[in-house]
């Protein structure tokens, strides 16, 4: 393992934006640290420098930008806290390279290194910008369930920078509320994180071993075109002739099992515009009786009083509830994780959202 500190400034571009896989001049497989969670045969198309046949969207491009722009914002944030920040310089970051298997190496750049608000021993901070859903995912279940390619990402870099593991914060921005947490992952589990990496990986050193660089030796595949890797992989159509295709009419299909015109649909809309505008009006007359019922009920001296209704005589009186509320982060300290996935449970809803 080795860690390095550019001799010359380079550009963010020159430094970051590099393939997820290549080969090196020894002939060496390296792997990039933040692809740990793609799959092997995207892998290996990227080290054999095969062409992209399902080019990223603007949109995907923006999200990306936006979360590498946002990354120094959260750094800020920390070191308003009081934490020790030590944060990498975007023109000349560290670099890390750990051997996974023989013949097989992994590289990347850390966000940054620093303490915990004052205390603690100097450790990886590894910084992640996430949408609304997927940041209350992470809080709620822990990045070993929701991003385990994030951890592994993060164990790389503690390694690399430090020769030994232990324990690594995972720091996460919600994009949509603009608020921040953060995950300490203790030392044990960042190197297990570590271990189920490097045995994902061996098969793929095992195959550069057998077959080359030989660009038409494919590994096996780690996802199916169902799963969201798969739709949103560069590389899908070169995999999977006509998947992409399928994949857009299947989610046609899905979203519009008969077919509804135009103007139908922006009749419902209209509809659900106006239903919306009334149930308004009503919640705020509803939310206006009861302020004032709430201030004659205090001005009588009393917590429970009669009233004369206009059908008939109702009683007002204030509840006193009670929420309870648990600290997910303590939680995902305190328990492995599979533990924790016999406690917290995932449920899938799905709904129309208008906006």
């Amino acid at each position: 393992m080795t860690l390095s500190q550019p001799t010359q400034t380079r550009s963010r571009s020159a430094a970051y934006d590099r393939p997820a896989a290549k080969f090196t001049d020894d002939g060496r497989l390296e792997v990039r640290a933040s692809a740990l969670g793609q799959c092997r045969r995207a892998l290996w198309y990227a080290a054999t420098d095969q062409e992209v046949s399902n080019p990223m969207t603007d949109e995907t491009k923006l999200v990306l930008e936006a979360g590498q722009a946002l990354e120094p914002v959260v750094v800020r944030a920390m070191q308003r806290r009081f934490w020790t920040v030590a944060p990498a310089d975007p023109d000349a970051p560290w670099r890390v390279e750990v051997e996974a298997v023989p013949g097989l190496t992994v590289t990347g750049h850390p966000d940054t290194t620093g303490a915990i608000e004052l205390f603690g021993d100097e450790s990886v901070i590894e910084v992640k910008t996430r949408g609304p859903e997927a940041f209350k995912r992470w809080q709620t279940l822990g990045a070993e369930r929701s991003h385990p390619e994030s951890v592994a990402q993060a164990a790389c870099y503690t390694l690399g920078l430090y020769g030994d593991f232990r324990e690594t914060v995972i720091a996460t921005l919600d994009t949509g509320s603009r608020r921040w947490d953060y995950e300490v992952i203790p030392a044990a589990r960042i190197e297990r994180a570590w271990d189920r990496a490097c045995e994902r990986l061996a098969p793929l050193a095992e195959h550069h071993e057998v077959h080359g660089a030989d660009p038409d030796a494919l590994p096996e595949r780690d996802f199916t075109a169902a799963d969201w890797q798969c739709r949103r992989c560069p590389y899908l159509n070169a995999c999977q002739p006509g998947m992409a295709e399928a994949n857009e009419a299947d989610d046609l299909d899905e979203e519009t099992p008969e077919p509804v015109s135009d103007h139908d649909a922006q009749a419902a809309l209209h509809e659900y515009e106006r239903v919306q505008q009334e149930l308004k009006s009503l919640d705020a007359d509803k939310r206006g009786a009861l302020t004032t019922l709430q201030h004659w009920l205090r001005g009588k001296g009393e917590a429970k009083a009669r009233l004369e209704g206009s059908a008939k005589t109702r009683t007002v009186g204030m509840v006193t509830s009670r929420r309870y509320a648990v600290d997910h982060k303590r939680l995902n300290a305190l328990l492995e994780p599979e533990q924790r996935a016999e406690i917290v449970t995932e449920q899938t809803s799905e709904y129309l959202r208008v906006s």
